[in-house]
Protein backbone atom coordinates (compact mmCIF):
# COMPACT_ATOMS: atom_id res chain seq x y z
CA UNK A 1 0.00 0.00 0.00
CA UNK A 2 1.44 3.31 -1.07
CA UNK A 3 1.17 6.27 1.34
CA UNK A 4 0.35 9.60 -0.21
CA UNK A 5 0.73 13.10 1.28
CA UNK A 6 -1.39 16.18 0.76
CA UNK A 7 -1.35 17.64 -2.71
CA UNK A 8 1.03 20.64 -3.04
CA UNK A 9 -1.87 22.80 -4.22
CA UNK A 10 -4.00 21.94 -1.17
CA UNK A 11 -1.02 22.45 1.14
CA UNK A 12 -0.42 25.90 -0.33
CA UNK A 13 -4.09 26.89 0.06
CA UNK A 14 -4.12 25.67 3.68
CA UNK A 15 -0.93 27.59 4.44
CA UNK A 16 -2.34 30.81 2.96
CA UNK A 17 -5.59 30.37 4.95
CA UNK A 18 -3.62 29.79 8.16
CA UNK A 19 -1.50 32.93 7.67
CA UNK A 20 -4.60 35.00 6.80
CA UNK A 21 -6.41 33.80 9.94
CA UNK A 22 -3.38 34.60 12.12
CA UNK A 23 -3.11 38.11 10.61
CA UNK A 24 -6.84 38.71 11.22
CA UNK A 25 -6.51 37.67 14.88
CA UNK A 26 -3.56 40.02 15.38
CA UNK A 27 -5.40 42.88 13.66
CA UNK A 28 -8.71 42.42 15.52
CA UNK A 29 -7.46 41.44 18.98
CA UNK A 30 -3.88 42.52 19.61
CA UNK A 31 -3.73 45.92 17.86
CA UNK A 32 -6.67 47.46 19.85
CA UNK A 33 -5.05 46.37 23.12
CA UNK A 34 -1.89 48.30 22.22
CA UNK A 35 -3.66 51.58 21.47
CA UNK A 36 -3.97 54.07 24.33
CA UNK A 37 -7.27 54.18 26.18
CA UNK A 38 -9.08 57.51 26.18
CA UNK A 39 -9.66 58.89 29.67
CA UNK A 40 -11.67 62.01 30.53
CA UNK A 41 -10.07 64.42 33.00
CA UNK A 42 -12.54 66.77 34.73
CA UNK A 43 -11.98 70.18 36.28
CA UNK A 44 -15.00 71.80 37.93
CA UNK A 45 -14.86 75.56 38.27
CA UNK A 46 -16.35 76.15 41.71
CA UNK A 47 -19.49 78.20 41.91
CA UNK A 48 -22.38 78.92 39.64
CA UNK A 49 -23.82 82.02 38.06
CA UNK A 50 -27.43 83.19 38.18
CA UNK A 51 -28.63 83.54 34.57
CA UNK A 52 -32.18 84.61 35.44
CA UNK A 53 -35.59 82.93 35.43
CA UNK A 54 -34.53 80.67 38.31
CA UNK A 55 -31.71 79.15 36.26
CA UNK A 56 -28.03 78.82 37.10
CA UNK A 57 -24.97 78.11 35.01
CA UNK A 58 -21.65 76.43 35.85
CA UNK A 59 -18.69 75.15 33.86
CA UNK A 60 -16.94 71.78 33.84
CA UNK A 61 -13.77 71.47 31.74
CA UNK A 62 -13.13 68.05 30.18
CA UNK A 63 -9.81 66.98 28.68
CA UNK A 64 -9.70 63.90 26.43
CA UNK A 65 -6.45 62.28 27.49
CA UNK A 66 -5.09 59.43 25.38
CA UNK A 67 -7.63 59.62 22.55
CA UNK A 68 -10.80 61.27 21.31
CA UNK A 69 -14.05 61.07 23.30
CA UNK A 70 -17.61 61.33 22.06
CA UNK A 71 -20.15 62.62 24.58
CA UNK A 72 -23.02 60.11 24.43
CA UNK A 73 -25.08 61.27 27.40
CA UNK A 74 -25.03 63.38 30.53
CA UNK A 75 -27.43 62.91 33.43
CA UNK A 76 -27.83 64.80 36.70
CA UNK A 77 -29.00 63.48 40.06
CA UNK A 78 -31.14 64.77 41.68
CA UNK A 79 -33.02 65.23 38.43
CA UNK A 80 -33.17 68.76 37.08
CA UNK A 81 -33.95 70.30 33.69
CA UNK A 82 -30.66 71.38 32.09
CA UNK A 83 -28.72 71.84 28.85
CA UNK A 84 -25.06 71.08 28.18
CA UNK A 85 -23.45 73.42 25.67
CA UNK A 86 -19.94 74.56 24.79
CA UNK A 87 -18.52 78.07 24.78
CA UNK A 88 -20.35 78.89 21.53
CA UNK A 89 -23.62 77.47 22.97
CA UNK A 90 -23.74 74.46 20.66
CA UNK A 91 -25.30 71.37 22.26
CA UNK A 92 -22.51 68.99 23.29
CA UNK A 93 -24.34 65.64 23.21
CA UNK A 94 -22.89 63.67 20.30
CA UNK A 95 -19.91 66.02 19.97
CA UNK A 96 -16.32 64.76 19.80
CA UNK A 97 -13.56 66.10 22.04
CA UNK A 98 -10.30 65.53 20.16
CA UNK A 99 -7.36 63.68 21.67
CA UNK A 100 -5.54 65.88 24.20
CA UNK A 101 -8.07 68.69 23.59
CA UNK A 102 -9.99 70.44 26.36
CA UNK A 103 -13.62 71.49 26.06
CA UNK A 104 -15.55 73.70 28.46
CA UNK A 105 -18.99 72.21 29.07
CA UNK A 106 -21.49 74.82 30.21
CA UNK A 107 -24.37 73.45 32.27
CA UNK A 108 -27.39 75.71 32.45
CA UNK A 109 -30.69 74.90 34.05
CA UNK A 110 -32.84 74.87 37.16
CA UNK A 111 -29.99 74.15 39.60
CA UNK A 112 -30.66 75.16 43.22
CA UNK A 113 -27.97 76.99 45.20
CA UNK A 114 -26.48 74.81 47.95
CA UNK A 115 -27.68 71.51 46.45
CA UNK A 116 -25.12 68.84 45.61
CA UNK A 117 -25.59 67.30 42.17
CA UNK A 118 -23.92 64.23 40.70
CA UNK A 119 -23.14 64.48 37.00
CA UNK A 120 -22.87 61.17 35.17
CA UNK A 121 -21.07 61.38 31.84
CA UNK A 122 -21.18 58.61 29.27
CA UNK A 123 -18.42 58.81 26.66
CA UNK A 124 -17.61 56.47 23.85
CA UNK A 125 -14.12 56.05 22.50
CA UNK A 126 -13.86 53.46 19.78
CA UNK A 127 -15.37 50.35 21.33
CA UNK A 128 -14.83 51.51 24.92
CA UNK A 129 -17.54 53.20 26.95
CA UNK A 130 -16.42 55.36 29.85
CA UNK A 131 -18.87 56.44 32.57
CA UNK A 132 -17.64 59.14 34.98
CA UNK A 133 -19.40 60.60 38.02
CA UNK A 134 -18.49 63.96 39.53
CA UNK A 135 -20.20 65.80 42.37
CA UNK A 136 -20.80 69.54 42.23
CA UNK A 137 -22.58 72.05 44.44
CA UNK A 138 -24.54 74.63 42.48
Amino acid sequence: MKKRGVSPVIATVLLIALVTAAAAIVFLVVIPMLQPTAVPIFVYQNGSTDIGSGNRQFIVKVTAQGGPLTIDAVSVAPTVVFDVVNSTYVTMIGQVIGAEDQESLIFQGAFVVGTEYTLTFSFSSGEDNIVEDIAIIA
